[in-house]
């Protein structure tokens, strides 16, 4: 799964992707230091793996990831291939969410590209662009399809396109069913995907949320990438303790990843074989057949049955052994939906 941090030049995007990846993006004072996108892998942070790992003692303990992607920075006009527009456009239409970030430090060193530091009228700015790029698909869209015989799927399809169109030219994020979204999901649409909003806030002065009050309402997820890099030599009770003093989230960036992993609507599940425990990531809804591909395609291929404990029993336990012993584990076929926190043994051939 991707997340595409998106937002107007200069507001801290490649920042905030190195905090996240420990990557080494490009950071300049320029509009389009971001040509091509940026991608790495954040792991996810996960107190069961943790807990698992102190039991079982396994030499190795890997977590869930997600991968977060920097794009170039979008300017008024984008939705008409301005600046780098249609690249731009091209890369968010590929993220499964937007973390749409905004700046509310000030700093003469670093211009904002709209001279004067105002959150909310960035946001208003950047979805504008995307409602503006996305209507003009489901225009183009309409008129084919007014033209076409109407069967049910093309029934759907059309309420579910009537209903972008009202919504985008009001400037608003659709809401969708889920047959409307798996109806338009071939277009490609920016405004109906999931997103979260983050907002990039000074390091020597408290932040005052009172100052982006739209945006406020939107997001806890307060931070400051300048005062992140400088942490890196602190305690994390101290890391903690400086956040708060400056009216920011006190999880930090980790807290942005935790909130997008929650966002795309993924569950995790564990396995525990030979010296490495490991949390995978999956859609909600994914089979126990699905799962096991996941793993490895030998194991899907010849799936037999999946041995399934819940995490809270398996911890109770200690062991795999113990839990058999009491009764905890369910054997479970190819169309068991996988549940957040099960731990799973496949058998296969």
């Amino acid at each position: 799964m991707k997340v595409g941090i998106v937002g107007l030049p200069n507001v801290g995007k490649s920042s905030l992707f190195n905090l996240l990846t420990a990557g080494s993006a490009r950071v300049d004072l320029y509009p389009f230091t971001t040509i091509e996108q940026n991608i790495g892998v954040v792991l996810v942070p996960d107190e069961r793996l943790d807990r698992i790992a102190q039991i079982l003692k396994p030499e190795k303990a890997s977590p869930a990831h997600i991968e977060f992607v920097d794009i170039a920075g979008l300017v008024r006009g984008a939705s008409a291939g301005e600046g780098l527009g249609n690249k731009f456009l091209g890369h968010i239409r590929e993220a499964d969410l937007v973390l749409h970030l905004l700046r509310a430090f000030s700093a003469g060193d670093i211009p904002h590209v709209l001279d004067t530091v105002d959150p909310d009228r960035d946001a208003a700015v950047v979805e504008a662009e995307l409602a503006i790029a996305d209507l003009a698909i489901v225009d183009k869209r309409l008129e084919h399809i007014r033209k076409e015989p109407k069967t049910p799927e093309q029934h759907l399809l059309l309420e579910a396109l009537e209903k972008l169109h009202s919504a985008l030219t009001r400037g608003e994020r659709p809401a969708q069913s889920p047959e409307e979204s798996r109806a338009t999901r071939e277009l490609g649409l920016i405004m109906p995907k999931p997103v979260i909003y983050a907002v990039n806030c000074s390091d020597t002065e408290p932040a005052d949320p009172s100052r982006f009050a739209a945006t406020a309402a939107r997001t806890s997820l307060l931070f400051s990438a300048a005062l992140e890099s400088g942490m890196s030599d602190f305690t994390d009770p101290d890391r903690v303790e400086m956040r708060r003093s400056l009216n920011l989230a006190p999880e930090g960036p980790a807290g942005i990843v935790t909130r997008c992993f929650d966002a795309l609507h993924l569950v995790r599940f564990y396995t525990v074989k030979g010296t490495e425990s490991r949390a995978w990531a999956a859609p909600a809804g994914t089979t126990a057949l699905e799962a096991a591909f996941m793993i490895h395609t030998d194991i899907g291929n010849g799936f037999i049955r999946a041995e399934v404990v819940n995490y809270r029993d398996l911890v109770a336990c200690g062991d795999f052994h113990a839990c058999r012993d009491q009764g905890h584990i369910k054997v479970e076929g190819k169309s068991y939906v996988v549940q957040d926190g099960d731990v799973l043994h496949v058998k296969f051939r």
